[in-house]
Formats: structure tokens, sequence, C-alpha cells
């Protein structure tokens, strides 16, 4: 802690401890409590705390006032817990009798004091901060506190409420952690269940039995309430430090628990499965005792259909649990699903019943999907969880994929109609079912994931079918098309790049050579700006995927395509105009494969106008969008040296960078310095210089940083460069300054740098053009470059470039004035923000 951090102390908690003075607002609070927080954790600074009497005597002076702010009171509550976490110090408050006065029956604080939440609230989380050794458990039962903790779970505020039953999980599970002779493994399941940490004193074991006695009573209470309070206080207790807690606590209240899931498992369904699944994870299903498992299972089966599935989900993303439990997850998951396909089918497949007909089948299935709400809802979370395990890695029992892909693709086909249920008492669902935007976003989602686990001849054609079939219709919703775009691309990579591309490949071409690419050119020109926007984005995506497969790249620059996504570069929308840029930027990958198609059908004739057009773009669209894609597009043609030749690229470097370092935009100006780097290195590489290594000194590689540094000047690149240095907008400044210290890298390799002309001046912002004409320094001058590089100190500039822009003022000084400037203020306001 630096000295005038200390000084400031005293001042400001004298502020702070006089009820007279006009109080901050909490922000600043919570401000100085983190600090705090940090300086706490650090032993030395910690010490030299202790060391300040001013914060013993607030806390003292706090504590006897009966007046004092609300929010002064509980964050001199949670100071002092800070501190209290050092048992030295927390002897120490004690003997000064400052724990009692906080912390000892509070309601002696003033009643109007402790009606107050915020109050209530800061004395459980001081409590909350001083958990860190045994006095505190001791002082904590020897004062009653325990039960007031206890009666704060039914607080009228969620918060207080909320902390006093974490506090309660906290102390339990600090009681209970686990000796060194009680450890998690196989050898250790029996002394698990019987052994509990060596206590020091009797106080321990009684917190232990006061905490875990109102757990049972109301797990064993008639009122729900009770029992949803202690089901949330042991979850808690298996997300603490010392999770291993909870294993001591189960054998005594399995029976509760048992008897719970016999009854009626209304309002309490969702946090008995909160609890299990939080012990599943905290431990290896080895761990666990058989009986945890053979209870979850029945909580599974007990379950209403809603939360059976969020907990069926939870089960199968357990990285272990028995296979039982895992396959009857599964069957919970899958029974809506399966219902759907045996309804909708006219002749049902082997394919069709997902799982076994021995399988517990849920009575209130059908009652749901006939209602419309409970239909969409169902399957919305349904297809969300489905979803989640597809972006996770195989499990031990791999889902049934098939059988997934064709009910996905049935649901996707009631939603336009085209798959009609045959059971006349089911019919509402294809009402229910038909436009419903929702249930058709998640359903692409779940088609977008599995051409992975699920892509055989008869997968890929059912995918393409359902595809095209939104693709084309007219009523597709645009984000329902976006998606249904994207699902498209991953199934077309698979059959392209997949194991089985051989077999499927053809089956791709034969989807892209239908009436496909007429779907695109009418989507191109769709009356949605959207649609016409995910169209392009498609397009462009696609092309630089599969820039090295000669077919596509035939179809592509044969169909018209490219010359429509060039008349899109004027659309009234700049997100469409965008995406036409990028779209075209990227179809110039694929030019080398179409030099053989004739000019009139191909994008060679687009080519010869695009950087006309892309420079146009620069220079006069009115929308940043527009201008970002263009300096991007060129920038990643410069990257890739594949596009422009070299001629070119010396042609027009200089114009694109005079343009782009004007813009008003900041992105542009850091694509352009983008740009401006991929020169740089494309130069380097051309004379075998390395921008990232110090050269040799010698004749050969002097004269090639010479040659290097004069092509850069020739195009302007110190100008845009140091022009870039001193914009107002940081990243710019950021990125200008990192490409001028990798060139500075690369002077120092030339011999005979001049004297310099600077006298030893630091230009700034405001004085480089005036440091450059008083110092007779020219830009286009190789000499003065080097010189230029080695007088200003980049590697210190770039130090404060790189650093937050509020490093200032979010600092632990300008807290504390902060705090001291607002009590002289007419509104006591702070700026703390």
């Amino acid at each position: 802690m630096e000295s005038e951090y200390v000084e400031l102390l005293p001042r400001v908690f004298s502020l702070l401890g006089d009820a007279r003075q006009t109080v901050v607002d909490d922000t600043c609070l919570e401000k100085l409590l983190d600090c705090f927080r940090a300086i706490t954790e650090n032993e030395t600074e910690f010490y030299i705390l202790q060391r300040i009497p001013c914060l013993t005597n607030v806390i003292v002076n706090v504590s006897k006032q009966r007046d004092i702010n609300p929010s002064i009171l509980s964050f001199i509550m949670r100071l002092t817990g800070l501190f209290a976490a050092s048992e030295n110090y927390f002897v120490q408050l004690e003997d000064n009798g400052i724990m009692s006065s906080l912390f000892v029956n509070p309601t002696n604080l003033g009643t109007d004091a402790w009606e107050e939440a915020t109050v209530r609230s800061g004395w459980l989380l001081g409590i909350q901060n001083m958990l860190r050794h045994e006095a505190v458990i001791r002082f904590l039962y020897k004062y009653g506190c325990i039960d007031e903790i206890i009666q704060l779970q039914k607080d009228p505020s969620i918060f207080v409420a909320s902390t006093a039953s974490q506090l309660l999980a906290s102390i339990l599970s600090f009681c209970l952690q686990c000796s060194t002779h009680a450890t998690l493994g196989n050898s250790s399941k029996t002394q698990l269940t019987n052994k509990v940490t060596v206590l020091h004193s009797d106080d321990w074991s009684d917190c232990i039995c006061a905490i875990t006695g109102h757990i049972e009573d109301f797990l064993r209470s008639d009122i729900t309430s009770n029992v949803q309070q202690a089901l949330k206080l042991l979850s808690k207790v298996s997300g603490t430090m010392y999770p291993v807690a909870i294993i001591f606590l189960w054998p005594k209240i399995e029976e509760s628990i048992k008897l719970l899931l016999k009854g009626d498992l209304t309002g309490i369904g969702q946090p008995l499965a909160e609890l299990f699944l939080n012990v599943s994870r905290s431990f290896p299903s080895e761990v666990l005792e058989p009986t945890f498992w053979e209870l979850l299972c029945l909580l599974l089966r007990s379950m209403n259909q809603i939360e059976a599935l969020t907990l069926a989900s939870g089960i199968l993303k357990l990285k272990t649990c028995p296979q039982s439990l895992r396959m009857q997850a599964v069957t919970t998951l899958f029974q809506p699903l399966n219902y759907i396909i045996a309804v909708t089918s006219v002749q049902a497949p082997e394919d069709a019943v997902l799982l076994d007909e021995s399988s517990f089948c849920r009575v209130d299935i059908e009652n749901r999907l006939s209602r419309k709400s409970a239909c969409i809802n169902l399957l919305c979370q349904i297809l969300s969880y489905l979803w989640e395990l597809l972006q996770m890695p195989p499990q031990t029992t791999e889902l049934p994929f098939q059988a997934l892909m064709r009910s996905v693709i049935t649901i996707l086909q009631l939603c336009i109609g085209i798959a009609i249920p045959v059971a006349s008492t089911v019919v509402n669902i294809s009402r229910h079912l038909i436009g419903c935007i929702k249930v058709q976003r998640r359903g692409m989602d779940v088609l977008g994931a599995l051409p992975q686990w699920a892509a055989g001849i008869e997968e890929v054609n059912s995918a393409l079918a359902i595809l095209h079939d939104y693709i084309s219709n007219p009523d597709t919703d645009c984000t329902v098309l976006k998606k249904s775009l994207q699902a498209l691309f991953c199934w077309m990579s698979h059959c392209i790049e997949g194991v089985n591309s051989h077999v499927l490949e053809p089956k791709l071409q034969e989807f892209l050579h239908g009436d496909f690419i007429s779907v695109m050119k009418k989507r191109l020109f769709d009356v949605h700006w959207e649609i016409r926007d995910s169209v392009l984005e498609f397009l462009g995506q696609m092309c630089f995927q599969f820039k090295g497969v000669e077919s596509f790249c035939q179809l592509i620059g044969s169909c018209g395509i490219p010359h429509l996504v060039l008349e899109l570069l004027s659309d009234p929308e700049s997100y469409v105009r965008a995406s036409a840029i990028t779209a075209l930027g990227k179809m110039n990958y694929l030019s080398p494969n179409w030099q053989m198609l004739p000019n009139e059908n191909s994008v060679t004739a687009v080519k010869g106008n695009i950087l006309s057009y892309l420079l146009d773009i620069l220079n006069k669209d009115t929308e940043g969008f527009a201008r970002r894609a263009a300096i991007k597009v060129l920038a990643d043609w410069l990257k890739n040296s594949h596009t422009l030749s070299s001629c070119e690229l010396e042609n027009f470097v200089p114009v694109i960078l005079k343009i782009g370092s004007n813009d008003l935009d900041w992105e542009v100006k850091v694509h352009t310095l983008g740009l401006a780097e991929a020169f740089i290195d494309h130069v380097a590489s051309n004379l075998s210089i390395s921008p990232y290594a110090v050269l040799m000194s010698n004749s050969t590689g002097s004269t090639q940083v010479k040659v290097f540094l004069q092509t850069l000047c020739e195009v302007g690149m110190f100008t845009t460069l140091f022009h870039a240095l001193w914009d107002c907008d940081r990243p710019v400044a950021q990125k200008a300054c990192e490409i001028l210290i990798k060139l500075k890298t690369i002077a120092s390799g030339a011999d005979n740098v001049e004297v310099l002309k600077s006298n030893g001046q630091k230009p700034n912002r405001e004085s480089f053009s005036d440091w450059l004409s008083y110092s007779n320094l020219n830009l286009q001058n190789v000499n003065d470059i080097m010189e230029i590089l080695i007088v200003l100190d980049l590697e210190i500039q770039h130090q404060h470039l790189v650093r937050s822009s509020d490093h200032i003022e979010s600092s632990f000084r300008s807290l504390l004035e902060d705090l001291l400037a607002a009590a002289d203020s007419e509104d006591g306001g702070a700026d703390c923000y």
C-alpha cells in the first residue's frame, strides 16, 4: 500500500464515522470494500493496515452510535468481517468488545436500524467474511448467532434470506471439512459415512448439531416452503469450499429424502433435482452410495414432465453415472418426440419408436401437446436440451441419433404443414406448430448440429430436402431462414469433408444442380433486407470454405451469382452492402479455378472492376459498415497475397492508406493499419527481411533495410503510421505503435544512422508536426525515418496505450479522493462510476 493512500484513510474513516456528514452512495462503499478485500488478501499490506489506529477507532465509534446511517453501519459490519478473518485481529476486536457490539444480539443496534434490510445483510456478510478460523465458530455458537441466522432464512427480503442460507451452508461445510483420514476414493467409502473432522471444541459439535437439526426438522415439515428452504440449503453446502460435507450429512437426511419422494412433489421437485445434480457433479459416481442413484432414479420417474426433462438433461451431462440411470434419462427426454412420430406416421418405420415400449410412459404427454402454449414450450425445451447435448463430447451412452434425426425433421415438417397427424385426437399438434417460429429456430439448431453424428445417405437426403423446403418457402421467417442456411452449410461441409465424402458428395452435387441456385438468386433480391443479408453471408462463407472444390467453383462461376452480388453493392441497406462486399471478397478466392470459363458468365469480368468498386465504397459510402467491410476485404487479400500482383499492390496501397487513415470511423482506421501491416510483411518477405528479428549489422543487411524502408516511404506508409500514432482513438494509436515498434526493430539493423537532429526533444501529439519542422525531418526520407524511430520512446508509449483508459480513475487513491470531495459537495454524490 502506498503511503499516500495511508495518509488519506484517517480522513475518509473520520467522514464515514461522523453521523452528521452527508453519506455517500452505496456504490462508493461497495468499491471501497472491494479495495479492502484485495488489501486483506496481501499479508504485508494487511499488516500495515492493522497498524492504522483510525480503522479500529471508527469501528468502535460506529458500534456505539444509534443514529448512524444504515448503509454506513452495513459497510462497517462487512469491513469488520474482513479484518476479523485474521485470527489475531479477531481476538483484538473481541477483547475490545467490538465483536459483541456489532454481532451479538444484533437487535441491540436499535430497532430502526435492524429493520433495514441493508443492515441485516451487512451483519450476515460480515460473518461470512470472517469465517476463516475456529474462533469465529466458537463466537457464533457462544452468543446464539446460529439461531439468528436460521431465523433470517425466512426474512421478507429475498437478498437477506438467500445470504442467510448461504452463510449457514458455509458454516456447516467449514465445520465438517474432512480430516486427513477422510479422503475421497473407493477405499474411503466407509470412512466417509462414519467419520467426521476431528473437532477442536464442543462448540463445533454443538454448532453442527444445531444446523443439521434445523435441516432435518424442515425436511420433515408439512409446510412446503420449509422443505424448499432445507433442500436449497443442502444444495448450497455441496457448492461450498468444502463440498465433502454433504457426504457426511447424507446418512442423516436420506430417510427424510425417501419420504419426500414417496409423497407429493409439487413445489419441491425442482429443489430436489438441483440437490441431486449438485451432489452428482461434486463427486465421482463410485464415491456415492448405490442408494443415492436409486433415489435419483425414483425422483426422475416421479416428477412431472417439464421438471423431469430438466433433470434428465442434467443427468446426461454428468461425466459418470450408472448406465441404467443414463438410459432412463434418455427415455425421459425422448418420450414426447416418440409420441409425435407415432401420431404423424401413416406407416411407422422401424425407427419410429425411439425407445422400448416397456419404458415408463408419462400420462401427461398427450395432454400437454394438446394445448398450444404447453406444446410449444415442451418442444422448445426438449430441442434446447438436445442441442446442448450435441455440443458435448460423446457420453458413455450415445443418443439414438437416427431416431433423433427423424423426430426433428418430423417437427420441422409439422411447422410448415408437410407432415400431418394420422390420429384425429391429436390433430391440434399440427395446428399449434404451423408457422411457429420458436420451434422452427430451435429445430434448425438441432438439425445443424446433427451431421457429425447421423449422416448416412438417407439422413443427408432427408436433411437437404427439409432445408430446401424452408429456404424456398416465401413464408419462412427471416431468422428461421438464417438458421436454415447455417444448418445447410454444416451439412454441405460434412458431405464434402466428412469421412464418407466419396459417398455423400454426389448427393450434394445433385442438390446443388437442382433448383438451389435459382432459389438463391431469388432470395438475393427478397423484399426483406435481413434475408438478402443472410443469403450473402451464406454465399461468402460457402465460397471460402469450398474454394478448393473444382466442381463447386465452376458452378458458382457459371451461374451468374457474382454479377447479382455486385448489383447489391448499391443496396439501400448498409448491412446488405457490407455483406455483399464481404461475399465478393471471398468469391475472389475462387477465381483461379474460373479462368477457363466464358468471361460474360464468370466472375473474371467482375474482378477487373472490384478494386475500383471497393475504393469507391471506401471513399464515398456514408455508412461505416460498408467502409469497414471494404477495407477488411482489401486487408485480407493483402495478407493472403493471392489476388493482387506486386504492381497492383504498389499502385493501390497509397490510395487505400490515404483514404482509410482519414476516415472518421475508428474501426476503419484500425483495419487500414491491418492492411498496412500486411503490406509491410509482404515487402519484408520479398526482401527476405524478418519483421520479428534484429538483422545482423552488415552491409548487405543494411542495404536491404534501407531498400525496405524506402519502399514504405514511397507508398506514404510512415505518414499514415505517425498520423495514427497520435490518434485520439486509443485502439488506433495502439495498433500504430505496435507496427512502428516492429519497424524500429528492423531499422536497428541498418548501419550509418545519422546523428540525431532532435537535440533530445521528445515530441507528443500536439508538438509532433512542429517537432518535425523544427528538426528538419522528412517522413519521405529513409535516414530521417530511422532517426525518428530511434528518438521516439515507442515502448514506453505502448505501455501507456495498453493500459485501461480508467486506470487512474479506478485506483484506490482516486476512490478515497472522491469520497472526501463528496463530503464537501452540495449533493453529496461521488464520481465513482
